[in-house]
């Protein structure tokens, strides 16, 4: 990598680490702004940072008498996550260009010193849960997990992610790629070569579509022969609309609601290009109106099934913001549930495995809604070739009214 392009990718990579510790960002909305070519490389180094966020913290603790200003702080962190985890330029140089870059703020000597002591000090990152998880999400896994369990989970998150991607309808799969479990009948591959899938006439033709096959297992629960009407709340960007609109008839109206205007913009794009003609509308799930045999909730979640592909959600976990997360996961499931025409489904989706956002709610919620009952659910782990995922299909009574 050229001396210039790694400038650029520090300062990039520091300036995210900055944006999400101090005005508390997600990490996607971070990359959204990073250019297309250094993206990639951005991406693997603050992943990086943040699935060993402790050890990379720790080692520079052991070299710092102080913390220095945040802005510093966030050059240091990426520059020693560079230094660890990257190969593609040599560890001299790494320090250099970081060092360049400290000069802006007038602490290149402060850098200097601090990542050569951390190249000399240079050793392998630990895998363990303890030195790994961060200590809210630890005590929350070691109470449902073995120890056994709980070392494969914390390995998982610490993989990189293959590079997954479902073929739509029936087309065919690129030369050597390799098929995933898919659930639903969905039909799931990863390939050594994203952008070699990326750049190809499948995908230009709206054949592929890049999504890991934990997100089939919502779509694969419903009874799609009655249906001639689907809702889909917090649908952005429409990855589950795509696989509701090639189980439904061709005569069923779908509707795919999110409350993010900007984020609908991907949705209304998504179903141009895979010819998918969903009503596409911008609305709170308490704003919307109608009656629908099949309503689909797929709400925002701790993320902790895709920690992997998110890492620097599992730093946001905390008792008090899983409190939020299920105060908003039932609002939106009420909200939801009054849309079901009698006799109709309701299926609760999230991409995490906390038992909290996932079966107790669920629970909670037919406590409320007698008018319910649980036909089937499913929890997903992360694995090597799949992430984590939660469904849940609940069916209307047909008299439809709210029973005691």
């Amino acid at each position: 990598m050229k001396s210039g392009a790694s400038g650029a990718m520090i300062r990039h990579a520091a300036a995210g680490l900055f944006a999400v510790a101090e005005r508390e960002r997600a990490l996607d909305e971070v990359l959204d702004g990073v250019p297309a070519e250094l993206r990639r490389s951005v991406s693997h180094l603050l992943f990086n940072y943040f699935r060993h966020k402790r050890f990379v913290d720790a080692l520079l603790a052991e070299h710092l008498r102080k913390a220095p200003r945040p802005e510093v702080y966030a050059l240091l962190r990426a520059a020693a996550a560079q230094l660890l985890f990257q190969s593609a330029i040599a560890p001299e140089s790494a320090v250099n260009v970081a060092v360049d870059e400290a000069k802006k703020a007038h602490a290149d000597k402060l850098v200097n010193a601090v990542l050569r002591r951390v190249l000399e000090k240079k050793r392998p990152a630990p895998a363990s849960p303890e030195a790994v998880l961060p200590e809210a999400l630890r005590a929350a896994w070691k109470k449902r997990f073995s120890p056994e369990e709980l070392a494969e989970e914390t390995a998982v998150l610490l993989e990189e992610p293959p590079f997954a991607f479902r073929m739509c309808h029936d087309f065919a799969p690129p030369a050597g790629a390799a098929a995933l479990p898919g659930w639903g009948g969905f039909r799931f591959f990863s390939a050594e070569n994203p952008a070699e899938v990326l750049g190809s006439e499948s995908f230009a033709r709206g054949e592929i579509y890049v999504q890991d096959p934990a997100t089939s297992l919502a779509p694969s629960l419903p009874d799609y022969t009655q249906v001639g009407s689907a809702l889909e709340l917090c649908a952005a960007p429409g990855g589950k609309t795509l696989m509701l609109a090639e189980k439904l008839g061709k005569n069923a109206k779908l509707v795919a609601a999110d409350r993010s205007a900007k984020r609908q913009e991907r949705t209304s794009a998504n179903c141009a290009k895979y010819g998918v003609a969903a009503e596409v509308v911008a609305a709170e799930p308490q704003e919307l109106s109608g009656s629908f045999d099949l309503v689909v909730t797929d709400v925002p979640c701790g993320n902790s099934g895709v920690f992997r592909r998110r890492p620097d959600a599992m730093w946001h976990y905390s008792p008090a913001r899983q409190k939020e997360l299920t105060q908003l996961q039932s609002r939106i499931l009420d909200a939801g549930a009054r849309l079901v025409s009698p006799g109709g489904q309701l299926v609760y989706s999230t991409c995490s495995i906390e038992p909290e956002e996932d079966g107790e709610l669920v629970a909670a919620f037919l406590g409320r809604h007698g008018e319910f009952r649980l036909l089937k659910s499913r929890l997903l782990l992360p694995s090597p070739v799949n992430d984590g995922a939660f469904a849940a299909l609940l069916v209307k009574s047909a008299e439809g009214g709210q029973k005691a």
